[in-house]
């Protein structure tokens, strides 16, 4: 059944028209494409990324060494090397090691096709000391081949095949990373987890803009039939005004295979027209359901004010009777971004504070939880912590500039009590079923500053030689410290937000 509908997909991207393609990048690449959507574009909807950009639009490009919107609109096969190498983060000088990446990028573009091919292979070391409370990963990397020595190395295969299929539609598959939000952190998809097989449809008309997503994970922390879980996610983005956006997300994840039936694709997810929770109660199902809410507000042609809900579970009792139940999981968000500081062209920030109740994502097992290879599909934190973060940042042409904070405060399981904050163990093995709170467990606060600058030496895969000072100082209830400072200089074909900053 997977294979099938992938060849039926990738056939009729071959056989039909495509006028529109898939633009990725870090933050200060995307920059000023969202500055255009924002504000200049006659259709603002930013929430769902990559970018689906149609035509050649260069104002919404960031310049580089190369002309990077011309090279776009040509209608023949690019190929291109991408590279990443840079120090591994590892906890001593002794230990110092590299990590890298490195292969091909195959670009097409034309009337009646499109495509983003990447082939490779990566290598590489992590410092788990810094989240060793939770499963073993390289993140955005993927499973650790080693846990001794905290190295992992895969080949690469990433990339999408998109085709339009006529002026409201958009069809796409791939292996590849999605976001859906607003915000510098997603609750709803990030792009925080590795890459995963999804087929996705994108429909925009007249105000509207939704997406249907269906994706493939993969599942080794708990054993079970099957290493693989299913998930299918709706979203609805609707500007009521020229200034303000309101939208919907849900998803629904389930197991590919169970003590019953092997249950593969389940066909009664993938119908994009209906919400899936009265399908999850018709079917007699105890799949895991979430469901979000935003709102975003574009305010003088520099301000984006935006907020975002998710929703695991809840009992409206238990709410308003403020007994602090387990099952109440739910999470917030607050953001603003501010463009052009100062009328600087370029010159912007991003305030935002996320906060995640305990037990928020998980399930009874973690073949139905909402991560990928051990790793969130959301927050990177997961759940059960507060997070402000400021960001300041300046884009211009070929330089990149950031400085940026986090303030953290997480709880994490003590005495092998799970206590909310790592969405892979079991619900079911929890802490008491009232009194939960925000922080419970064994209480940490963290402070993490970053500055980064980067100059991009080539605008088509968005590689850039970069200098980065990572430092980090947390502290947990019971005084045991960790304090980490990290100098790096390398070079990184920025083709995704790499995330080092939780």
């Amino acid at each position: 059944m997977k294979k099938n509908i992938l060849n039926i997909v990738g056939l009729l991207a071959i056989l039909n028209v495509f006028s529109q393609q898939y633009i990725y990048g870090d933050l200060h690449s995307r920059y000023k494409m969202e500055k255009y959507i924002c504000f200049q574009g006659e259709n603002k909807h930013t929430l769902s990324k990559p970018y689906q950009i149609e035509g050649n639009i260069s104002k919404i490009y960031q310049n580089g060494i190369w002309d990077f919107s011309a090279v776009r609109d040509s209608s023949h096969i690019i190929i291109l090397p991408f590279l990443s190498l840079q120090e591994a983060n590892t906890p001593s000088i002794a230990t110092r090691k590299l990590n890298y990446s490195s292969g091909l990028q195959f670009n097409y573009l034309s009337p009646d096709f499109f495509s983003q091919i990447r082939i490779g292979f990566q290598k590489g070391f992590v410092d788990n000391s810094r989240f060793s409370f939770k499963r073993p990963y390289a993140p955005s990397a993927g499973y650790l081949d080693d846990t001794n020595s905290f190295s992992f190395k895969n080949p690469i295969f990433q990339g999408i095949l998109s085709y339009k299929i006529n002026d409201y539609i958009t069809l796409c598959v791939g292996n590849e990373k999605n976001t859906f939000g607003d915000g510098y952190r997603s609750l709803w998809l990030s792009d925080f987890s590795p890459a995963y097989p999804f087929l996705k449809l994108e429909s925009t008309f007249w105000k509207v803009k939704y997406v249907n997503l269906w994706s493939l994970h993969e599942d080794r922390y708990s054993k079970g039939f099957s290493n693989f879980k299913w998930a299918s996610s709706h979203l609805l983005s609707y500007n009521v005004t020229k200034w303000m956006n309101l939208s919907i997300f849900e998803s629904i994840v389930w197991q590919n295979k169970d003590t019953l039936v092997n249950r593969g694709p389940d066909i009664n997810y993938f119908n994009p027209f209906i919400f899936f929770r009265p399908v999850e109660f018709g079917i007699g199902s105890a799949d895991n359901a979430l469901l979000g809410a935003g709102a975003k507000f574009t305010i003088a042609k520099h301000y984006l004010i935006y907020s975002s809900f998710i929703l695991d579970e809840f009992l409206l009792s238990e709410i308003s009777n403020r007994t602090g139940w387990w099952g109440n999981k739910y999470g917030i968000q607050y953001g603003i971004k501010i463009f052009d500081i100062f009328k600087l062209d370029g010159l912007y920030s991003i305030l935002e504070f996320n906060s995640v109740r305990p037990f928020t994502y998980s399930h009874i097992s973690s073949k139905q939880n909402y991560g990928h290879k051990n790793h969130s599909l959301a927050h990177p934190l997961e759940s059960n912590f507060h997070e402000f973060l400021v960001l300041l940042g300046y884009q211009k042409n070929n330089l990149d500039f950031s400085v940026q904070y986090h303030f953290q405060k997480y709880g994490i399981d003590s005495a092998n009590i799970n206590f909310g904050g790592s969405m892979f163990e079991s619900y079911i093995n929890r802490y008491g079923n009232y009194n939960q709170k925000i922080g419970q467990g064994n209480l940490v606060n963290q402070h993490l500053f970053i500055v980064q600058f980067s100059y991009m030496i080539s605008a088509l895969t968005n590689t850039k030689v970069f200098f980065r000072l990572n430092s980090l100082n947390s502290k947990d209830m019971n005084d045991i410290k960790n304090n980490n400072q990290f100098f790096n200089i390398g070079i990184s074909s920025r083709l995704w937000q790499y995330q080092q900053d939780y």
